[in-house]
C-alpha cells in the first residue's frame, strides 16, 4: 500500500518505470543530493499527512476509498517505525515515537491503558528521572540475546517468554509441589528451555508457532500490486464509496481534537500525580477499551 503511494506521488506505472512528476533534477554533489532527497521526502510526507498531529477538524474529503487506504497506511507506518526503533536500539527515537503513539491510542479509545502507560513513560523520562536513570531506563527497554547489529528485541517480550517457560515447568511438577520445588524449577527455566530448543534443532523438529509458517508469495504480491494500480486508491476522486466503512477518517488522528487530547493528558497527569488508579469521568458505556 505504501509502495502504491510512492507510485502515485511520482507518477510511475510500476516500480521499474521512471518518475514523471515531483522528481527534481538531482545535483552532482553528494551533500546537495542528500538535501534534495530529504526535501523530496518531506513533501511526500506532507502530501499524505504522515507525522501530522491531531487537528481541530477533519479534512473535507468525499473519497472513502482514499481515506480508508490512507488510514491503513498510517497504522502500518507507525508500526514499522517503532519496529525499526526496537531493532536498532535507537535511544534518541524512543520518546518521540512514544509521544506520537499516544495520539493513536487515544483516538482508538479514551479509556486506553496504553495511552496512560505512554504518558507515564514520557513524564518519567523527560521530567522526573535523573539523567543517569533516564539513560538506564531507555537502555533497559531493549535486549539483545544473540548479538549482532539490528537484532534487538523488547525487554518486556523477553520477560514474557521467561514467564511462559517458568509456567511450563510449574505445570510439569504436578499437584503436590512444594515452594522449594517451584523455586528450583523457575530458576532454571530459561536454561532448560534453551537446552530443549537445541535438542529439537538437532533432531530437525519444527517448533509450533502462531505465525505463518510459509513466506509471502511473490505471485500474490504481484496480483495485489496490479489490482491497486488499477484501482488507484490514492488518486483523489470525488464520490467514491468504500463499502462497509462509509464514514472512515483519512487519518486515525482526525477522530480527536487538540482540545480533547490536551484535556485527557491533563486529567491523566493529575491522576498519576495523586496516585489514583482510575478516573470516573470517563466511565462512558459507549466507549470501548483496548481489548475491544
Amino acid at each position: 500500500m505504501v509502495t502504491e503511494q510512492f507510485l502515485q506521488y511520482f507518477g510511475m506505472e510500476n516500480v521499474e518505470s521512471e518518475p514523471t512528476k515531483n522528481m527534481p533534477i538531482m545535483k552532482k554533489n553528494l551533500s546537495d543530493r542528500r538535501i534534495q532527497i530529504f526535501e523530496m521526502m518531506e513533501k511526500f510526507i506532507a502530501e499524505f499527512g504522515y507525522l501530522k498531529n491531531c487537528t481541530d477538524a477533519d479534512a473535507q474529503e468525499n473519497d472513502s476509498v482514499f481515506k480508508y487506504c490512507s488510514n491503513l497506511c498510517h497504522w502500518v507506518v507507525l508500526l514499522l517505525n517503532f519496529e525499526d526503533v526496537v531493532r536498532e536500539g535507537d535511544l534518541q527515537r524512543i520518546v518521540p515515537s512514544v509521544m506520537y503513539m499516544m495520539q493513536f491510542f487515544l483516538s482508538h479509545s479514551k479509556l486506553s491503558k496504553y495511552f496512560e502507560e505512554c504518558l507515564d513513560f514520557v513524564m518519567k523520562c523527560e521530567f522526573l528521572l535523573s539523567p543517569l536513570d533516564r539513560v538506564r531506563v531507555l537502555e533497559g527497554a531493549f535486549a539483545n540475546l544473540r548479538g549482532g547489529i539490528g537484532k534487538n528485541i523488547e525487554s518486556d517480550l523477553v520477560q514474557e517468554n521467561s514467564v511462559r517457560n517458568q509456567k511450563d515447568l510449574i505445570r510439569a511438577l504436578g499437584a503436590n509441589k512444594t515452594d522449594q520445588a517451584i523455586l528450583r524449577a523457575t530458576r532454571s527455566a530459561d536454561v532448560i528451555a534453551e537446552i530443549c530448543s537445541k535438542i529439537d534443532n538437532s533432531l530437525s523438529l519444527k517448533k509450533q508457532s502462531s505465525k505463518h509458517s510459509c513466506s509471502k508469495s511473490l505471485k500474490d504480491e504481484a496480483v495485489i500490486a496490479k489490482t491497486l494500480r488499477k484501482l488507484k486508491p490514492f488518486q483523489r476522486t470525488e464520490g467514491r464509496i468504500c463499502q462497509g466503512i462509509p464514514n472512515i477518517h483519512g487519518s486515525p488522528l482526525n477522530r480527536i481534537t487538540k482540545e480533547e487530547f490536551s484535556n485527557r493528558v491533563t486529567d491523566v497527569m493529575c491522576r498519576l500525580y495523586y496516585g489514583q488508579t482510575r478516573n470516573g469521568s470517563y466511565d462512558d458505556p459507549q466507549e470501548c477499551s483496548d481489548e475491544d
